[in-house]
């Protein structure tokens, strides 16, 4: 058993985080706790976290992730939605030459990903949509 530094509950040490670096080995503060310190911590510092993560993408930085938002007006490169706002937006690079490419939103920057940015791919995709869209169509008419 062990009592918090937030809450002063007694708990079991299974609700605390485990700490190998701390003498007892788990977190002063129980798991709901260090949960809630760690969203308020995430909600009052949004610019700092979004610039911290776009240092970790290469050929971004928080300057460029402005002013392609900027740019864009707040819409994903590809699709153009503007849904994603409430997010942050994905700092898309070429993997090959982190050359910085656009701001996307997570469905567009997963997709990319899947297709592993291949263009024959996703022509091919395209191709595969396109071919069923018209034999959807030509059934589904009366």
């Amino acid at each position: 058993m062990k009592i918090c530094i937030d809450c002063k509950q007694e708990l079991p040490r299974s609700k605390f985080h485990i700490r190998n670096n701390r003498k007892i080995g788990i977190e002063s503060r129980c798991k709901d706790c260090s949960n809630a310190k760690k969203r308020e911590y995430r909600k009052n510092n949004k610019d700092l976290i979004r610039a911290q993560n776009k240092r970790r993408v290469p050929g971004w930085d928080i300057n460029r992730y402005n002013e392609h938002l900027k740019l864009q007006k707040g819409k994903c490169a590809i699709c153009s939605t503007t849904e994603y706002t409430n997010k942050d937006w994905c700092a898309d690079h070429d993997h090959a030459t982190n050359q910085p490419r656009g701001l996307l939103c997570g469905r567009c920057n997963t997709g990319l990903g899947y297709f592993k940015d291949n263009p024959e791919y996703l022509q091919s995709a395209i191709d595969y949509l396109k071919k069923w869209q018209s034999v959807t169509t030509s059934h589904s008419a009366p």
